[in-house]
């Protein structure tokens, strides 16, 4: 009989987790938007099963697809790209486009 596999979970190492929350605590962001934030960047790696600098812009930007597809609010979506950009512009020091492109809702035409 063989032996069980075991499911390991990628997270964000402690050293880079205790980073993260300096740098939010540095920037001011309330403690609840702390726990969001960390709540969300565990949640990529999980679902991603990549290592924090194995990560990249395409990887990121086929999440946000898929939570698209997955039909998410549009307030939880918002949360996951702020505190992704946050994580991968501060914390991990990445340059990306994807983060510097802004989302715009179609305007609707006014109603005479």
């Amino acid at each position: 009989m063989s032996a069980p596999i075991k499911e390991e979970v990628i997270e964000m190492t402690n050293t880079i987790k205790d980073q993260f929350t300096a740098d939010m605590q540095l920037a001011g962001l309330a403690v609840g938007s702390q726990k969001r934030y960390l709540g969300c960047v565990n949640t990529f790696f999980q679902e991603t099963w990549l290592a924090p600098d194995a990560v990249t812009e395409r990887d990121v930007q086929q999440f946000f697809i898929a939570l698209r597809a997955r039909d998410v609010a549009g307030e939880t979506f918002r949360g996951y790209r702020f505190a992704l950009a946050f994580f991968f512009e501060h914390t991990l020091q990445r340059d990306w486009a994807l983060f510097k492109k802004k989302s715009r809702r179609p305007r609707n035409a006014a109603c005479p």
